[in-house]
């Protein structure tokens, strides 16, 4: 099973995203059972559900439930091609693993355990060793905190975040080239390791307009089937807030480990927003499809995270074998 990290500063928008990703890994595993299949253990699943319960309420996710992100995972199983042509019978034997899978985990890179390991180099704690394995890594970047003051403690705040991602993507690559050449060394046979980057433009919609205007952008992200167009558009925003981040994902390899081309997502959630003043209190979510029984969904962006689950699709077949567990993804669709 791939191991994949989620990395998100704190109050990024991670904890809403996760609750999204689960509102829309329901959806779109109901729709493909036999296709996608999403799994998680019980701490997490109650978690994520709860997030996207309050949010059906028309609630962001409360500081309290926040603190009980420690280590939140879950995992995608996509069924393979070949796999998936035989019949039933054969499918479901024990020796049969009919699905590519990709375990992902959250963490806090504002975690004192990850501040420690990014200044000494040594990965004493289970946690950074877990995260030091991912093969995949998503950076969170909170919108709402780009702005063109730079005097503010909010950009500095970024400029300090992006210092820390671009540090762990160098520690990401330089484990894998240890663990690269540990395995020639004993024989055993391994492919040159490459690292699968994606960003989540979380609260894309609260993006100032003299921010866009500065730089140029329209305020549309392009749509999902445009891909140049989305990479340059985001690109335009992550060399001005993140631009340690950007040079280490498109520098090419390092200590001879490559980096994939790098994908790009938004999270958003519409909130109301009376016309000629100021919101006070929290924002109150946008609900969509309500029904007799009461309540509705939240109106969010459901085609982003369609395209973040099938944009690891291809990533989750081609990841040598080597690096994912050899047993059955038993898993069944949430519904």
């Amino acid at each position: 099973m791939c191991p994949c990290a989620i990395l998100g500063d704190r109050a990024s928008g991670k904890t809403t995203f996760l609750g999204l990703l689960y509102a829309a890994q329901v959806r779109y595993g109901t729709g493909l059972r036999d296709d996608f299949r999403f799994h998680a253990p019980s701490g997490s699943l109650n978690l994520m559900s709860a997030v996207y319960e309050g949010m059906k309420d028309a609630r962001f996710p409360s500081a309290t439930l926040k603190e009980e992100i420690t280590e939140l995972s879950f995992v995608f199983g996509y069924l393979r091609k070949v796999v998936g042509k035989l019949p039933v019978a054969i499918r479901e034997q024990s020796w049969v693993n009919p699905y590519s899978t990709l375990k992902f985990s959250a963490y806090d890179v504002s975690g004192e355990d990850i501040e420690e390991f990014i200044e000494t180099g040594i990965a004493s704690k289970p946690i950074i060793q877990q995260l030091l394995k991912a093969v995949v890594v998503v950076v969170m970047v909170d919108c709402s905190k780009m702005t063109i003051d730079v005097d503010t403690p909010t950009y500095k705040k970024m400029l300090k975040y992006d210092s820390t991602i671009a540090k762990l993507l160098v520690s990401f690559q330089t484990y894998k080239k240890q663990e690269y050449d540990r395995m020639v060394n004993q024989g055993m046979g391994a492919e040159a390791p490459i690292i699968y980057p994606a960003f989540v433009l979380a609260k894309f919609d609260t993006i100032r307009d003299e921010v866009l205007q500065k730089l140029g952008l329209h305020r549309g992200f392009p749509p999902v089937d445009e891909k140049r167009k989305r990479k340059d558009y985001a690109e335009a925003l992550l060399r001005v807030f993140l631009p340690q981040t950007l040079s280490q994902i498109r520098g090419g390899k390092v200590a001879g480990v490559s980096m994939d081309k790098s994908a790009y997502f938004l999270s958003y959630v519409r909130t109301e927003r009376p016309e000629g003043m100021e919101a006070v209190g929290a924002p109150k979510i946008v609900r969509i499809g309500f029904r007799p029984e009461g309540g509705g969904d939240p109106d969010f962006s459901y085609d982003e995270y369609v395209a973040f689950i099938e944009h690891f699709r291809g990533i989750a077949h081609k990841i040598p074998d080597e690096v994912r567990e050899a047993e059955k993804f038993e898993s069944v669709p949430v519904t």
